[in-house]
């Protein structure tokens, strides 16, 4: 096939076919341009994805419920919900809130990257976009959520329940309710407690392996104060180390 450049779409060469989903894995696109909802869908129902692509969150919403899409391809700018609003929707459903969600989107600042994914998306990729590498960032997506999952482990800690399987915190048996983010970010503490851990690698373990980490490390910082707050005095445990990143301290 030869390359494509529609403006959304800079690259699509021969190789990038290899990328071949397992059949039937379920892909909805919620994006307000009929043109980009046509290159995906041909994009990813060529490399093996059933696609449903809609134009608005009042579309997506039936189709999470009716649909039970395996991944969500969202654009900030829908014609009724500001896309960061609609992902908080996503993760606060019970059903939907496991679901990776890819950002595609024109907004491609760094500070609106950092909001996306603030937000609660797990990646980001910018209009215009490369074929290739989309459907890379698609199947990585997909192999994170897939994976064989270890078992079920707890950790305590001063009065701190941590359930890394069950995705729930309480502390002295009060559930602490926590975005997605934040959770990882405990979860990472709790398993190396005392250890000091680098703002990048926390956000390559929390927000994922091979994004774009040019982001300011500061999207680590600001999930960390929320993550403070949500844990009250015990927040106070997650220490910063100055110039470095940050430890928690549970001895």
């Amino acid at each position: 096939m030869a390359p494509v450049s529609m403006g959304f779409l800079t690259a699509l060469e021969d190789d990038t076919i290899g990328l071949v989903a397992e059949p039937k894995t379920r892909i909805l696109v919620v994006d307000d341009d009929p043109l980009v909802r046509s290159l995906l869908e041909d994009l990813l129902g060529d490399a093996g994805y059933a696609v449903k692509a809609v134009g608005s969150a009042f579309q997506a919403r039936g189709a999470l419920a009716r649909w039970a899409p395996q991944l969500v391809i969202l654009d900030r700018g829908l014609p009724d919900v500001e896309g960061a609003e609609f992902i908080k929707e996503i993760r606060a459903d019970k059903e939907s809130a496991p679901l990776p969600v890819l950002f595609l989107t024109a907004r491609g600042k760094p500070a609106e990257k950092t909001e996306g994914l603030e937000a609660g998306g797990d990646d980001y990729v910018a209009k215009p976009f490369d074929a290739g590498e989309l459907l890379a960032r698609v199947q990585a997506l997909l192999r994170r959520a897939s994976a064989p999952k270890v078992e079920p482990h707890r950790l305590s800690a001063h009065g701190l329940s941590v359930d890394l399987d069950r995705h729930e915190a309480s502390i002295h048996g009060k559930p602490v309710h926590l975005p997605p983010k934040e959770f990882e970010l405990l979860a990472v503490f709790v398993e190396k407690p005392g250890r000091v851990l680098s703002r990048r690698f926390l956000l390559e373990r929390v927000w994922g392996e091979g994004m774009d980490l040019s982001m300011n490390t500061k999207t680590v910082d600001v999930a960390i104060g929320r993550l403070r707050t949500a844990l009250g005095k015990l927040g106070e445990r997650i220490v910063a180390v100055q110039s470095y990143g940050y430890r928690f301290d549970l001895d």
